[in-house]
């Protein structure tokens, strides 16, 4: 009796304990498993873009205007330049005075001096070659609509403008004028268009004249028009932050795009930056170059270039324009500042005080 007594405790208590092992693991488990998950919405919320907002519910469809394709159709008809005029308003006129600089339609050779341009051996090839480059716009058209939607997404009150393409005998990639946003599709026919080369244009230039900076150059024209370039001080620390202010503003608006687009970079352009970031930063200062104003050292540092001067001919163009970039990134982690704020701001000391900007040695 008292054997089957302690056999009995024993077993209870055993299937206690057994149980009290299992509840421990379970609860392991489930501390275990939300450590996981805390872990894997931290890391996802640190490397989640912050630009990289919701556009879906904003209703726009931005379809690009053949103003080009309209002027072909004129053929020496009044009506057909009266219909122009009317269709384009204010554009027409630009085009007419300051774009192709032709004169108004007020003037009796109107008809004679636009014929003698359409004519132009250049401006036939360079129709020749448009018709074929852009014969359909809709991948165009997309990206440009999600640029827009961006865009209201940070500026809800902006009117959209009219979006038109023109030719202009290679003078012009972008023209911004009240209610109209103008695309030389001429500017955009390829790096291995055949006019180009005819041209002289160097092959750094032609690489960047490609259908896929459209979007990139009209939302950078947009920005640049909206916020000059207005510095406390001309050197080329105001420089090149107004530039990474630029690129910025072209992540906001593009945070699907690759990062090589809008810098106009190849992969290992991109690459060289990073690699050598800590060596580009620690030259600049220590060269006193940082608040260096003479204009024409200033542009070998952020102007369209076969690369970087002053890094040598690996390096790529532009390179303190990444730089300025890198700069106004941390700016805007280091602090509560909305883009808007960001875009309005030019004091650029202030700029590169508070972003903290200290890269590391890759």
């Amino acid at each position: 009796m008292v054997f089957k007594l302690i056999y009995y405790k024993s077993t209870k208590y055993f299937l206690y304990f057994a149980k009290m092992k299992r509840i421990i693991i379970y609860i392991s488990a489930i501390v275990v498993l939300a450590a996981i998950i805390i872990i894997i919405l931290v890391v996802f919320f640190n490397n989640r873009n912050p630009l990289d907002v919701d556009v879906s519910d904003i209703n726009l469809d931005v379809e690009i205007e053949r103003f080009d394709l309209d002027l072909m159709e004129v053929n020496s008809l009044w009506e057909n330049v009266e219909h122009l005029h009317d269709k384009y308003a204010a554009f027409f006129e630009v085009y007419n005075n300051e774009i192709i600089s032709i004169g108004g339609i007020e003037n009796s050779s109107y008809l004679t001096y636009l014929n003698t341009f359409l004519n132009d051996y250049s401006v036939v090839e360079a129709n020749r070659e448009v018709s074929k480059t852009f014969s359909d716009c809709s991948i165009l058209n997309d990206e440009l609509t999600e640029g827009f939607k961006h865009l209201l997404y940070y500026y809800p009150d902006e009117e959209i403008p009219r979006i038109v393409s023109f030719i202009a005998g290679f003078n012009h990639s972008v023209v911004l004028i009240d209610g109209f946003i103008g695309i030389g599709f001429d500017k955009y026919l390829g790096k291995e268009c055949q006019l180009y080369d005819m041209l002289g244009i160097p092959q750094y230039a032609k690489d960047e004249m490609v259908p896929e900076q459209i979007p990139v150059d009209v939302f950078t024209a947009w920005a640049q028009d909206r916020y000059l370039y207005k510095p406390e001080t001309d050197n080329l620390l105001s420089n090149m932050l107004y530039k990474g202010k630029i690129l910025y503003f072209l992540d906001a608006m593009f945070p699907d795009f690759n990062q090589t687009r809008k810098l106009k970079y190849t992969e290992e352009q991109l690459a060289f930056c990073y690699k050598f970031e800590r060596d580009i930063w620690t030259n600049i200062i220590e060269n006193k170059l940082l608040f260096e104003t003479d204009y024409f050292t200033i542009r070998k540092f952020v102007e369209k270039a076969p690369n970087t001067y002053h890094f040598g001919p690996d390096s790529p163009p532009r390179i303190a324009n990444w730089i300025g970039l890198q700069i106004v990134r941390s700016y805007i982690e280091n602090n509560s500042i909305t883009l808007t704020e960001l875009m309005k701001e030019n004091d650029y000391q202030k700029i590169l005080n508070l972003s903290q900007y200290n890269p590391k040695y890759k």
